[in-house]
């Protein structure tokens, strides 16, 4: 939660400095193993993220969200084909038809295989229908951003904070994420928040 708390804060050195430091307290826990996997993503070391996801796929190598890590650093070192091949067997290992689809869908965005993302656009918004107490908002921010629709990004991301579903300063400090300190009407919700004194649940 520190960790967190330093990426929200945009200190992101001081993130991975408390998670190695956790780490080395607990070098065997998956969770802390996993959150700095997270902060060394945060830090655009792509490299050392996915050792640590390697670590982690050590003790089981289905694990979900190691695999998942391991296709943001391909996807972030350029090459979203292997990336979506990560994120395919992710949705896989759900063993279900509208789970685990969003980081597949950025990855098919930034491919510009537009008509595999739309559907993966479609199947969030029939989880939404399905499961009404979920929120799909975010997921759906990550799949129009590797789309390039900041309009739509835009607007999940303010449904994402009007449910406080999630948290706009991660949004705009995860690096896939990195083009959206482009458009001011994102950093205006980031500030907005950070005057309030409010964020997520």
């Amino acid at each position: 939660m520190l960790a967190m708390y330093y990426v929200f804060t945009d200190d992101i050195p001081e993130a991975v400095k408390v998670m190695e430091t956790a780490s080395q307290l607990d070098p065997l826990s998956p969770q802390i193993n996993h959150f700095l996997s997270e902060m060394y993503l945060f830090a655009n070391r792509y490299d050392d993220a996915a050792r640590v996801a390697d670590k982690l796929l050590e003790m089981n190598p289905q694990m979900r969200i190691a695999i998942e890590t391991k296709g943001w650093c391909a996807g972030m070192k350029g090459d979203w084909k292997k990336a979506s091949e990560y994120f395919m067997e992710v949705h896989k290992l759900t063993n279900h038809p509208l789970k685990g689809l969003s980081p597949l869908g950025y990855a098919y965005g930034k491919l510009g295989e537009t008509d595999k993302a739309m559907e993966i656009i479609s199947k969030l918004e029939q989880r939404q229908r399905e499961e009404p107490n979920i929120v799909v908002d975010g997921d759906l921010v990550a799949v129009w951003m590797g789309l390039g629709d900041m309009d739509k990004e835009v607007l999940y991301m303010e449904r994402a904070m009007g449910k406080r579903a999630s948290a706009v300063n991660f949004f705009i400090n995860f690096p896939p994420m990195k083009g959206i300190k482009d458009d001011p009407r994102a950093m205006k919700m980031n500030e907005d928040i950070r005057s309030s004194g409010t964020g997520a649940k």
